[in-house]
């Protein structure tokens, strides 16, 4: 092998390497997708509203789900937004909802990360519902934990 061919493979490698570790202290970086605001969520307990005679505080943090329109290329419009019966949720800097899931039988589709005080429990999805049976909503509150609510659709 020559010399010019010697120094192409050495460069190609250390480029290799170098993205390498560049690409992993990134994957290392965004898995904590809370990062500061971490000491901030204080409880991940799962709860769910009674239905029968639901209290404000599990009305303020039950997702409400509300399908919609089907566009032409199959997607349709699926909102959520936390709170129901006109209780919508607060968003401050120490009581905020700090991520809104959306499963479709059971696997996730959707997930959206919210900063304390910045955006309100609401998101809004276009999703290919084509025999999906069942869609959950799932949402965490920093301070009274997770809540999901599950719609059958037709």
């Amino acid at each position: 092998m020559d010399r010019r061919k010697a120094l192409k493979i050495g460069a190609l490698g250390a480029l290799a390497a170098a993205t390498t570790l560049s690409a992993s202290e990134y994957k290392e970086e965004k898995t904590d997708v809370y990062g500061k605001y971490r000491e901030g969520i204080k409880n991940r307990e799962k709860y769910k509203k009674n239905s029968k005679n639901p209290t404000k505080g599990q009305l303020k943090h039950t997702p409400d789900i509300k399908i919609g329109p089907k566009d032409a290329n199959g997607y349709t419009l699926v909102e959520i937004t936390l709170g129901q019966e006109g209780i919508i949720h607060p968003s401050t800097d120490n009581h905020w909802i700090d991520f809104i899931e959306l499963n479709a039988d059971g696997k996730l589709v959707a997930r959206t990360l919210f900063e304390p005080g910045k955006a309100m429990g609401y998101a809004a999805y276009k999703v290919k519902l084509d025999g999906v049976k069942k869609l959950t909503a799932v949402a965490g509150c920093n301070i009274h934990g997770i809540w999901e609510n599950t719609i059958t659709l037709k």
